[in-house]
């Protein structure tokens, strides 16, 4: 019997791993959008005729 709770043990660790690797791996395009829509509006903003870095 303590076999087999070690076997599942490790069976749910795979698991629980696998699935957060998932999740990061899909959510890497919504950061990596995120920050090039930031860094676009931080240029927007400096190079505004007005209020930009003369």
């Amino acid at each position: 019997m303590n076999k087999w709770r070690k076997s599942q043990s490790m069976i749910d660790y795979a698991a629980l791993i696998a699935l957060v690797s998932i999740s990061l791996i899909a959510m890497s395009g919504y950061v990596f959008r995120a920050i090039h829509a930031r860094v676009h509006r931080v240029r927007a903003d400096l190079n505004h005729p007005q209020m930009g870095v003369r």
